[in-house]
Formats: C-alpha cells, sequence, structure tokens
C-alpha cells in the first residue's frame, strides 16, 4: 500500500512554516496518541503516521529531499534513522510529559520503526497527594468528610484537568505526617492500566494547653495551695469528655500524675496512649496583710529547707 503525502496526513500546504508545521502535528498528536485511545488500531497506526511525517517535514535536510524525491528519497532506509526519536518529539512540542511512555520505557533514539511501535505498556495511573489540615480533636476522635482533589481525567480521548469531590474517612489517632491510602482514586491511567492512588497526608493543629508525643497527651493543670498541699479532686476536659484527676496530699509542684489509657488511640491498633497531668502551682498575685501573717505562721508551724542538698 502506497503511503500518503506527508503534507496531506498533517493538513498542511507545502510552503508550510516551522510554527504551523508544528501546531498540526501538536493538534493531531493529542488527538490521536495511544495513550488516548488505549485498543484502537485505527487511532494508533494514525499516530504512526502523523509521527512519521513530522519527523520527516520537521527536518530540514529530511524535507529538502523529500520535496525533491518524495517517499523514494528514503527507498531502502528509513525516515526516521539519524533524527529525533518520537520520545524526542512529544517533548519538543511539549506534551511528552503530558502523555508518559509510549515505548514501555525506552529512550535510546531507534532506527527500526517495528521497535519504536511496540504495544504500549499498561501502566498504573500517577499517585496523588493531597495535604489536608485537621483539628487536635478531630485527630484523635477521627472524621468522615469531603475533599475535592485536582487530578487528570480522559473526557471523549481527550485528556483535561479537572476536580473530583472524594468522601474520605479520617482514623482516629492520626498525627501530622500521616498518610491515608485511597486505593483507585488517583490519575487514571493513560495506558489502560490501573488508576493510581490518593494518599491523604495529615496536618494535624495545636491546642491551646494539651500537647502530644505520640500516642501520649500531656495537660498542665494549674493547682492552688491549699489543692497541693491537702489534696483535691479535679475535672479535666479531655477530647472524650471530662476525666477526674485526684491530687494526693503533698503533691509537689510539677509533680506528673498518670491516668493509662486516656491518651491518643493508636492509628493501627487497638490500644491508647496515656494522659499526663502535670501540675502547677497558682498563687494569688496580690495577698493581704492578714494573709501574709497566716503564712508565716503556717511555715513556723511546717519548717522545712527546699533548698537542703543544693549546696548554695
Amino acid at each position: 500500500m502506497s503511503k500518503r503525502d506527508y503534507y496531506e496526513v498533517l493538513g498542511v500546504n507545502r510552503d508550510v512554516s516551522t510554527e504551523q508545521l508544528k501546531r498540526s502535528f501538536k493538534k493531531l498528536a493529542r488527538k490521536y496518541h495511544p495513550d488516548v485511545n488505549p485498543g484502537n488500531k485505527s487511532a494508533e497506526d494514525r499516530f504512526k503516521e502523523i509521527s512519521e511525517a513530522y519527523a520527516v517535514l520537521s527536518d530540514v535536510e529530511k524535507r529538502r529531499k523529500y520535496d525533491t524525491m518524495g517517499h523514494s528519497a528514503f527507498s531502502g532506509g528509513n525516515p526516521w534513522e539519524g533524527g529525533m526519536n518520537m520520545e524526542d518529539i512529544l517533548k519538543d512540542i511539549g506534551i511528552g510529559d503530558i502523555f508518559g511512555s509510549f515505548f514501555g520505557g525506552q529512550r535510546g533514539r531507534t532506527s527500526n520503526r517495528s521497535s519504536a511501535w511496540g504495544s504500549t505498556v499498561n501502566t498504573k495511573g500517577v499517585d496523588v497527594n493531597y495535604s489536608m489540615e485537621i483539628g487536635f480533636d478531630d485527630a484523635l476522635r477521627g472524621l468522615e468528610t469531603v475533599v475535592t482533589v485536582p487530578k487528570n481525567i480522559i473526557d471523549n480521548g481527550v485528556l483535561r484537568r479537572a476536580t473530583e469531590r472524594i468522601k474520605v474517612k479520617i482514623p482516629a489517632g492520626v498525627s501530622s505526617g500521616s498518610r491515608i491510602r485511597l486505593t483507585g482514586k488517583g490519575e487514571p491511567s493513560q495506558t489502560g492500566g490501573k488508576n493510581g492512588d490518593l494518599y491523604i497526608l495529615t496536618k494535624v493543629s495545636t491546642h491551646p494547653y494539651i500537647e502530644r508525643k505520640g500516642d501520649n497527651l500531656y495537660i498542665n493543670l494549674p493547682l492552688t495551695l491549699g489543692e497541693l498541699s491537702l489534696g483535691a479532686r479535679v475535672q479535666v476536659e479531655t477530647f472524650e469528655g471530662i476525666a477526674k484527676v485526684t491530687i494526693p496530699p503533698g503533691t509537689q509542684n510539677g509533680q506528673r500524675l498518670r491516668l493509662n489509657g486516656k491518651g491518643a488511640p493508636q492509628m493501627k491498633g487497638t490500644g491508647k496512649g496515656d494522659l499526663f497531668v502535670i501540675v502547677s502551682l497558682k498563687l494569688p498575685e496580690r495577698i493581704d496583710e492578714k494573709s501574709k501573717d497566716l503564712i508565716r505562721e503556717f511555715e513556723r508551724l511546717n519548717p522545712i529547707d527546699p533548698r537542703e542538698g543544693m549546696n548554695i
């Protein structure tokens, strides 16, 4: 079967400029590329035809030979030989990265068209990373939400940019840097393979008075002199509700009390961390004269040396 005229294949006149030639090939390449026409033999043959035509007409020396001798200029040879391969051509017109590798990973130059037109590898679509900020309590409780993710779609054989709303379940116990995988929710494969995956990357906001370290939680709990000295039963608000903390008599400022199993849920387990309550003495900023006298009497009746052993 005789080959069609290269100018006719690309739909251009014989005096076409380099830029016009490139624009025409770019339009046809987007339409007939096998990545957007998986399994379509007719589209693949058409893509080969326009690619060969562009490989010749975009090369000044080859175009001169073709204008003089037609297809016979390459009889016994190969119009691809000595020029760019298809990956180079696609990159040259700015669409190589969009369509991926038509050659199944081959990157070198080729003078054998039969190897260049091998079957397309059904590669998996590209994975997508999506950063999501989560409130401190939501990270501990878990939540369900909907995210809008920008991604590529194939619409009637044309690759275009769009967005998709995806329901996401955030498990209890996530922390900053956690990765949640949603299988098949990434970019579509352009070669008939499986879709890529969507990874939700979490960033957890801080809390005004609770600190998290791993699965353990830490709360600074201000107490009065009487509560520390005489003991007390104090309520502390946590992400699970109210927890009651027993302050033993004589508790020291800065002492750490541990509540087993009241910390953050383990994201990949069934247990929880612990809640540590760090007590701190809170004194009145202003003390009247009668209270000062009572404090002096208290110290006289209960003498201690708080700096004993410090060698001061």
